[in-house]
C-alpha cells in the first residue's frame, strides 16, 4: 500500500489552503484502491502517466450499502478535489509565484490545475521550443491552461498538505536561470507604513568627585508610499555640561528600478567607495544593488575589535559623523552589526572610560580586489554637494562609476569625479589567476589652489591590490591595498580640506598628503589542533608631514575540548609620536554541557598596556527563558597602579514590544550606571505594533484570534492581542518564509496556514495575511436507516463547504463554525443518497479552557430537495465545494 502524508481538518500549509480542506480518509480511500499490478498516483499528474479506471472492492469493507456509493472520483488518482486552493508555484524546484489557482476535473474525472496565462507568462520559455498553440494560448487570454496537454513532457505535482504546485519541465523548453533566482514580479513592494527604529542609551559615571552624564539616542524612522520609500537616519546627544545637539546623519527617498537592478535616491546618503573612498552627500544617486541579484551571482562593513578597561562608552564615526554608540562590558568586545556604510574610508573608535580617560584607535575600510563573473556590472552616477561639518563652502560632487566582468577572469572598472577646481580619472582591472586575485589601477588627479598657495597641483596615484585563499594550507592573504601617490596627488577629500585650508588663511601643507599607504590582513590556520594564527596591519606615510600612522594587530586563538584561548597584540602608533600598546591573553570555558542553551560561560582575561598597566579580569554570561529573552553578565577586575579591584553587571530583556539593557560599574574611586532601550515602532494599515528589534525591511504578520502564537524563530515574536506581530531582518529579494506556531493559541482556533513565502523589496513593510477559524471539533457517530452512514461520504456544512468526511463505524469528525447547526452527509447524485446530522454543542464553563474534542450519537435523517439542492448533492458527488 502506498504511504500516504495525513491531513488533517486543517491543513498547513506553506501558501495557504484549499477552501474545502482535505481529510484523511479521503487520502485512506485512494490508498485502498487496486488495480492489476498498479497502484493509484498521487499526483497531479499527466492523465497518460497514471494508473487507469482502478476499482475499489467495497466488500473489503464490509458495508451493506456499498452498492450505492459512488467512488469514481477515485478511480485515477490524485490528492486533490475539485475547487480553489491558494498555492506556492515552484518551477524546476524555483519559487515562481504565490496564486489562487483553480483545479478542474477532466472528462475521466481526473484533477488538473487550472493555469491562467498570466501564472504561465510567468515562466521564463525558451520560445523556439514551446508549441506554437501554447504562445497562442498565452497571447490570446485563455481562461484556462492544461500545461500537460500543450507540453506531453510537463509534469504537474500537488501537495495538499505543502499547498506546493510543482511545475517541472525539461530544461530545454525554459531559459536557464541561476540559483536563488526569484522573478522580480514577485518583488513585494509592501504596504503604505511608518516606521521608528530607536536606540536609547543613557550613560552616568563619577570619579574622583566629579559627576558625568551623557545620553545618546539614535532613530531610523521612515515612511513608505507605494513603491517610494522616505529615510531619516539622526541622533541627539547630550552631555551635562557639554555639547547638546541633534545631528541628521541622512534624510532620503528613494526607489527600486527593477529593470535596471538598481536604485534612485534623492536626498542624503553616501557613495558606495567601491573605486574612490565613501562620500557623504546630498543630491541624486542611481546605482546598482547587488542584493537584486540571486545569492549564486553575488560577487562588507569590517568587524571592530577592541579592549575597555571599565564599563565604557564606546563611539564609531567615519568622515566626522556618529555612525555607531554602544555600552560595552570590561574586556575585549566586538562590534559586528554596523549598517553598511560603504566600502572605503576609515572608521574611527573612541572607548569612554568611566574612569574619564579615553582610548582612539582606526579601523582600516578599504576595498579589496573586485572580481565580477561575465557579464554581470555594477555601477553608480551621483550629482550634488558634498557633506562635511568642517568644510564651509558645500563643494560641488559629480562622481560616476562603473565595474564589469568581462571575460571569466577579467573585470574592468573605473570612474571620475569632478568638482569646482578639481577633477579626477581612475581606470583599472581586476584579473583572477590561479596564484590569486590582481587589482591594478591608476587615478589621474588635477587640483587647483591659488597661485599664492601653490596653483594647479597635478599627480598620479597607483594601486595594488591582492587577495588569495588557499584550502589546501588553511590559509588567507588579503593585501588590501598598496598604493603610492605622487606629491601632487590629492583625493577629493584631501583637494576639498586643502581649499577650505587656504580659504581660511592656513598653508596648503597644513594637510596632509598621502604617499604610501599599505593595508594586509593575513590568516593561517596551524596543522593539526595547534589553532589559528592572524594579523592585520596598516602604514601610511605622508610627503608633507613626519612620521607614519602605524597600526597593526597580531593574534593566535585555539580550542582544547570544551576550553578556547587566544593570544592577541594591539599596536597603533601616529605620525605625531604617539604610541599604544596592548596585550591581552584570554580563555573561556562553559560552565556545564556545551550543547545546552542556558549553559553560562565563563572569560578569563589577562591585559596589559604600553604604560604598564596590568588588569585580570572574570566575566560570567549567559542566557534564560523560554526564547532567550534574558541575558546577563558580571564580570570582576583587579588593576595595578593604583586602579584597583572593579565589577560590572549587564543585562538585558528583549520583550514582546521593546529590548531593554541595564549596566552597573564600580572601582576604586569611581562608579558608572547605563540604561538602552532598543526596537521599532512600525504603523500599518492594520494599527500601529513594537517589536524589540531594529532591521530594514520587516514583515507585518496578521492572524486575527491567534494571539499568543510565535511567529518564525526571533525571540519575543509572538502574535500580540490587537492579532499582529512584527517579523525582522527580512532579506530582500529573495524567498523568506514566514511561519506561525499554534502552541499557545486558544483550542477553538484553527489556522487555514501556517507558513508562507515572501520576496519583498529592501525597505518593504510587507503584510502576511494569515486567515484564522473559530471551530469546535466535533466527532459523531451517526446512523442512517439503522445502519451507520456510507463509509467515505462527504461531510458538508450548510454553506456547502468540506468540513470532513465519513469514516469507518459512520463516525463523522468534522470542525464546525457555530455551537448549534446542521451537517450535510452526501455519497451519491440525488437527495436519496445524502442525509442531514443536527448538532448542539455543550455549553463551556465561563473561564473554563474548551474541551478538545464533543463526542456523542446522532441519527443523520433522510435530506428533503429543500435543505439538499439537487445541483449541490451532484457537485459533492465529485467532490467540489459550493463554496469554490
Amino acid at each position: 500500500m502506498q504511504t500516504l502524508r495525513q491531513s488533517g481538518s486543517a491543513i498547513p500549509t506553506s501558501a495557504g489552503s484549499y477552501t474545502g480542506k482535505m481529510t484523511p480518509i479521503a487520502l485512506i480511500l485512494v490508498s485502498m484502491f487496486t488495480a492489476s499490478n498498479a497502484q493509484a498516483d498521487l499526483r497531479v499528474t499527466p492523465p497518460q502517466s497514471i494508473a487507469r479506471n482502478v476499482e475499489f472492492d467495497p466488500q473489503f469493507l464490509n458495508m451493506g450499502n456499498a452498492q450505492e456509493m459512488d467512488l469514481s472520483r477515485f478511480a485515477n488518482g490524485s490528492n486533490a478535489l475539485p475547487g480553489h486552493y491558494k498555492v506556492a508555484i515552484y518551477l524546476n524546484r524555483t519559487a515562481l509565484l504565490n496564486a489562487d489557482v483553480e483545479f478542474k476535473s477532466r472528462e475521466d474525472k481526473t484533477v488538473y490545475p487550472c493555469l491562467t496565462p498570466k501564472i504561465v507568462g510567468s515562466i521564463d520559455f525558451n520560445t523556439d521550443r514551446i508549441p506554437a498553440s501554447l504562445l497562442k494560448a498565452i497571447k490570446g487570454g485563455e481562461q484556462c491552461i492544461d500545461l500537460t496537454q500543450e507540453i506531453p513532457a510537463a509534469q504537474v505535482v500537488f501537495d495538499s498538505n505543502e499547498q506546493r504546485l510543482d511545475i517541472q519541465l525539461p530544461q530545454a523548453y525554459v531559459n536557464t536561470l541561476a540559483r536563488g533566482t526569484v522573478n522580480p514580479a514577485l518583488w513585494d513592494s509592501g504596504v503604505p507604513a511608518g516606521i521608528l527604529g530607536y536606540n536609547i542609551n543613557a550613560y552616568s559615571s563619577q570619579s574622583n568627585g566629579n559627576d558625568s552624564k551623557s545620553l545618546y539616542a539614535g532613530i531610523n524612522a521612515g515612511v513608505n508610499i507605494g513603491a517610494w520609500y522616505a529615510r531619516h537616519n539622526g541622533a541627539y546627544s547630550w552631555a551635562d555640561g557639554g555639547q547638546k545637539k541633534y545631528t541628521t546623519l541622512n534624510t532620503y527617498m528613494q526607489r527600486d528600478i527593477p529593470v535596471l537592478q538598481g536604485r534612485a535616491l534623492i536626498g542624503e546618503s553616501n557613495t558606495n567607495g567601491l573605486i574612490f573612498d565613501t562620500l557623504p552627500f546630498s543630491g541624486v544617486q542611481l546605482s546598482s544593488d547587488e542584493r537584486m541579484l540571486p545569492e549564486s551571482l553575488r560577487g562588507y562593513a569590517p568587524d571592530i575589535r577592541g579592549i575597555a578597561r571599565t564599563a565604557a562608552r564606546v563611539t564609531v564615526t567615519q568622515g566626522g559623523q556618529i555612525i555607531y554608540e554602544r555600552t560595552v562590558s570590561p574586556g575585549e568586545f566586538i562590534i559586528n552589526d554596523l549598517y553598511p556604510t560603504g566600502y572605503g574610508g576609515n572608521l574611527d573608535v573612541t572607548i569612554h572610560e568611566a574612569d574619564g580617560s579615553e582610548q582612539n584607535f582606526t579601523v582600516p575600510f578599504a576595498s579589496v580586489a573586485q572580481l565580477l563573473r561575465p557579464g554581470t556590472h555594477r555601477y553608480s552616477v551621483t550629482m550634488g554637494k558634498l557633506r562635511n561639518d568642517f568644510i564651509d563652502d558645500d563643494p560641488a560632487l559629480y562622481q560616476a562609476t562603473y565595474q564589469r566582468g568581462l571575460t571569466n577572469i577579467v573585470t574592468g572598472y573605473g570612474g571620475v569625479q569632478a568638482s569646482q577646481d578639481y577633477h579626477a580619472l581612475q581606470l583599472g582591472a581586476a584579473v583572477g589567476t590561479f596564484v590569486g586575485a590582481f587589482s591594478a589601477d591608476v587615478t589621474q588627479a588635477r587640483t587647483h589652489l591659488p597661485a599664492n598657495s601653490g596653483g594647479t597641483q597635478s599627480g598620479q596615484s597607483y594601486q595594488l591590490g591582492y587577495s588569495k585563499v588557499i584550502s589546501e594550507t588553511n590559509s588567507s592573504l588579503s593585501l588590501a591595498a598598496y598604493r603610492f601617490s605622487t606629491e601632487g596627488f590629492m583625493d577629493y577629500l584631501t583637494a576639498m580640506n586643502t581649499r577650505e585650508a587656504v580659504r581660511q588663511g592656513f598653508p596648503a601643507s597644513s594637510v596632509g598628503r598621502a604617499k604610501n599607504r599599505v593595508t594586509l590582513t593575513a590568516g593561517q590556520g596551524l596543522p593539526g589542533d595547534w589553532g589559528q594564527f592572524y594579523i592585520s596591519s596598516s602604514l601610511q606615510n605622508y610627503w608633507n608631514r613626519e612620521g607614519n600612522d602605524t597600526q597593526y594587530q597580531m593574534g593566535y586563538s585555539n580550542r582544547y575540548k570544551s576550553l578556547s584561548y587566544g593570544l592577541s597584540v594591539n599596536r597603533s602608533q601616529s605620525a605625531y609620536g604617539s604610541t599604544q600598546n596592548n596585550y591581552l591573553l584570554s580563555f573561556s570555558f562553559p560552565l556545564g554541557r556545551r550543547d545546552s542553551s542556558h549553559t553560562p560561560n565563563i572569560r578569563v582575561q589577562l591585559n596589559r598596556d604600553s604604560n604598564g598597566n596590568m588588569r585580570e579580569q572574570t566575566a560570567l554570561s549567559g542566557t534564560a527563558g523560554a526564547g532567550n529573552q534574558f541575558s546577563y553578565s558580571a564580570s570582576a577586575m583587579n588593576s595595578n597602579n593604583g586602579g584597583g579591584a572593579s565589577g560590572a553587571l549587564n543585562a538585558q530583556y528583549r520583550s514582546q514590544a521593546t529590548a531593554v539593557s541595564a549596566s552597573y560599574g564600580a572601582g576604586e574611586n569611581y562608579q558608572s550606571q547605563g540604561l538602552g532601550l532598543n526596537g521599532t515602532m512600525v504603523a500599518h494599515p492594520g494599527g500601529v505594533t513594537l517589536t524589540p528589534y531594529n532591521g530594514e525591511t520587516f514583515a507585518v504578520v496578521e492572524a486575527k484570534g491567534a494571539e499568543g502564537a510565535r511567529v518564525s524563530s526571533y525571540p519575543g515574536v509572538h502574535i500580540d492581542s490587537h492579532g499582529y506581530a512584527i517579523v525582522p531582518y527580512l532579506n530582500p529579494y529573495q524567498m523568506n518564509d514566514v511561519s506561525i506556531d499554534p502552541k499557545g493559541t486558544a483550542s477553538n482556533v484553527e489556522l487555514d496556514n501556517t507558513a508562507q513565502k515572501v520576496a519583498p523589496h529592501a525597505g518593504a513593510v510587507v503584510m502576511l495575511k494569515y486567515t484564522t477559524k473559530k471551530g469546535w471539533p466535533v466527532l459523531i457517530n451517526a446512523t442512517f436507516e439503522d445502519q451507520p452512514v456510507p463509509f467515505g461520504a462527504s461531510v458538508q456544512d450548510e454553506k456547502g463547504n468540506n468540513v470532513g468526511a465519513v469514516g469507518q463505524g459512520g463516525q463523522i469528525y468534522a470542525r464546525v463554525s457555530s455551537e448549534r447547526g446542521k451537517l450535510n452527509v452526501i455519497w451519491g447524485d440525488g437527495s436519496h443518497m445524502a442525509c442531514q446530522v443536527g448538532y448542539v454543542l455543550m455549553p463551556q464553563p465561563k473561564g473554563q479552557k474548551a474541551s478538545a474534542v464533543q463526542t456523542f450519537t446522532s441519527l443523520c435523517q433522510q435530506a428533503s430537495n429543500n435543505n439538499v439542492p439537487k445541483e449541490l448533492a451532484s457537485r459533492s458527488a465529485s467532490g467540489s465545494p459550493s463554496g469554490s
